[in-house]
């Protein structure tokens, strides 16, 4: 759930157009103005900059945030089962492991090694910025058919590792563009007060796949062999690929150049520097920054590790289930995966208690009396601020504090030590079955409302081009670690036993139970030390300005793709004149409509402080194609 940062100011800001461009960016967008750009270039010879692109006004009906109901909840829909598709590839293999280690006498670890390679290959985030390129639903076209190929691959391999191991990252990899893409598809077509209840929806898809497909693929390979559980994947994807063939694509500047062809507008195009300088960012959001941002970042690094733990215990479960419902209560293959429903109610059950606190606590519905948009508002109604608490006196919104949404993880952090006791010490033949099947209830509610506190909070204290990078560590973290727990959990369960093993997990979850208070007492003060939140940003306008430099005006810098972005720089950033060294960072529920891509700010796009980089990125990711 990626995104959430705002502004407001006196001055015209992107509350009042939202593809804004500073006086900065005059020369290079030409002084008609984007949509004169795109209209009188069918009548000049002089190329137009892609980038200078924009919608025919607020009602153009070619903006996805136009588009009626049902077109972006379909778009949507589309979009999480692709997710729920993609996630199921990683439990489903796990159902015909126990048939492969008879019949192939691999040992347990070796067989399960195929659930590892995948999870690996589903922690590549290339897709990303791939999809800025060439759109969405391209992306999503080109991966998932190959993934399928690869999958198909391990049903034929007559079960040999050394086929099997690399067929499945390979699979993982092409996979996981529909993870690290799905997100951006839903930025692109709900406006700011819809898009935390469709991402809601997106979200608990990819935790639901590996939840409900042992139940399909237990049953399944009970009955026809371990190779099913590649035809039910296989299968799913291919029951998917219609629906992706039809939906529409989201991404603006795609949609934008699309129609420019198709009005023969002479497009600028660019070579071969800019082309490296795609690549260069591309490297640096998806690879080496996040590597970065998780050793010097205190925010990304323990909630990276506190993430990754707890998804990486929902796929030990793979492992523990079994010995627990086979072992334990002698169940037959199919039969003990039904207990993973309870992890899967407890992830809807979570989902739905933080909409409840998005809705009714974090940003309620505006009073009765409140003026409705104008239209002048409404010109980019993806960043117009409606929800939230507002003042008494004057109805306007209220700043919002980034710790404040620690609150979910509150809730989560205690839900599950609770569930993992709660199975530790009810596993056992004297005990009713339903006992520990019921303890994965609160599993899945703490699961999903940690993930979803983690990720808005990451996305509230860094600025976009950081967000993306330290939700790639997370990702890449989380998968990783998931990848390894199965290679041991059923050693772990069988030494330690269930009851010792799920409560040496409890405990560590125990220590972990003070992270969102102590970030809420703490987290402003870590924040004005970051390196790459929005305190390095103004601290570096503060120098600028000190030098007598310009050119870091807020309104370059709030031309970004988010949901919520901070205050004004200008008024939040302490000034000698105000003598506001201590002013504390606020923010408001707004974001700016994404100008092409996350790519394309004209800050530092490269991220090393100097401010170079983005303009010559942005260019190539325009126009690569």
């Amino acid at each position: 759930m990626p995104g959430l940062i705002g502004s407001n100011s006196s001055e015209e800001t992107p509350h009042e157009r939202s593809d804004q461009i500073s006086e900065k960016d005059v020369d290079l967008y030409g002084a008609q103005g984007a949509s004169e750009g795109q209209n009188g270039a069918q009548d000049s010879d002089e190329p137009v900059d892609p980038r200078s692109l924009d919608w025919e006004g607020p009602d153009d009906m070619e903006n996805p945030h136009n588009w009626p109901s049902w077109k972006k909840w379909y778009t949507t829909m589309t979009v999480a089962m692709l997710c729920l598709v993609v996630t199921m590839g990683s439990s489903l293999y796990v159902s015909g492991v126990p048939e492969m280690v008879l019949r192939y006498k691999y040992n347990q670890t070796l067989a399960i090694s195929g659930l590892t390679f995948y999870l690996l290959g589903l922690s590549t985030v290339i897709g990303a910025p791939l999809s800025e390129v060439f759109g969405r639903k391209p992306v999503y076209l080109f991966s998932l058919p190959i993934s399928m190929l690869f999958t198909m691959g391990v049903g034929l391999s007559n079960g040999h590792m050394r086929i099997v191991l690399p067929l499945r990252f390979l699979s993982g990899a092409f996979a996981s563009p529909a993870l690290s893409v799905g997100s951006g598809t839903i930025m692109d077509i709900f406006d700011m007060d819809q898009v935390s209840v469709a991402m809601t929806f997106f979200c608990v898809a990819p935790f639901l796949g590996p939840v409900i497909s042992p139940i399909m693929g237990s049953f399944a390979t009970e009955k026809q062999g371990w190779r099913w559980s590649q035809w039910i994947q296989l299968i799913a994807g291919g029951l998917i690929l219609p629906f992706i063939a039809i939906m529409p694509e989201t991404h603006k500047g795609v949609i934008l150049r699309k129609r420019a062809k198709k009005n023969k507008v002479n497009l600028k195009s660019f070579g071969k520097e800019e082309q490296k300088a795609f690549l260069k960012t591309t490297l640096t959001i998806t690879i080496f920054r996040p590597l970065k941002m998780l050793v010097v970042e205190p925010i990304v690094f323990v909630f990276s590790i506190y993430v990754s733990f707890i998804f990486a215990v929902l796929f030990g479960f793979f492992e523990a289930y079994p010995v627990i419902y086979r072992g334990v209560y002698k169940m037959n293959l199919g039969v003990s995966s039904l207990p993973f429903l309870g992890i899967g109610i407890g992830l809807w059950m979570g989902s739905c208690f933080y909409m409840f606190l998005d809705r009714k606590y974090l940003f309620p519905k505006a009073p009765e009396g409140t003026p409705d948009l104008t239209l002048e508002e409404r010109e980019s109604k993806r960043t117009t601020p409606y929800r939230g608490h507002r003042d008494p006196v004057t109805n306007q919104l209220l700043p919002v504090v980034p710790e404040q949404f620690l609150l979910a993880c509150k809730f989560g952090s205690i839900a599950l030590p609770v569930a993992l006791f709660w199975q530790a010490w009810t596993a056992r033949p004297d005990v009713h079955w339903m006992a520990p099947v019921a303890a994965g209830v609160p599993f899945g509610f703490g699961l999903i409302l940690i993930f979803f506190s983690v990720i808005i909070y990451f996305s509230m204290c860094y600025p976009p081009l950081f967000v993306a990078s330290c939700l790639a560590a997370n990702s890449l973290l989380r998968y990783v670690t998931s990848s390894v727990f199965p290679l041991f959990t059923i050693q772990m369960y069988e030494n330690l036993k269930i009851k010792w093993a799920s409560t040496l997990f409890a405990l560590i979850c125990v220590v972990m139970i003070p992270i969102p208070w102590i970030f809420e007492r703490w987290g402003g003060k870590i924040r004005q030390k970051s390196m790459f939140g929005y305190s390095a940003m103004i601290r570096q306008q503060r120098e600028e300005e000190d030098a007598g430099e310009e050119g870091s005006d807020a309104a370059t810098l709030s031309r970004v793709s988010t949901l919520r972005r901070y205050d004004d720089l200008h008024s939040l950033a302490p000034s000698k004149k105000d003598n506001g060294a201590d002013r504390p960072l606020q923010m408001t529920r707004t974001r700016t409509a994404p100008q092409d891509s996350i790519y394309e700010q004209i800050g530092d796009g490269d991220g090393d402080g100097d401010g170079d980089g983005d303009d010559k990125f942005a260019d190539a990711a325009s126009n690569i194609v």
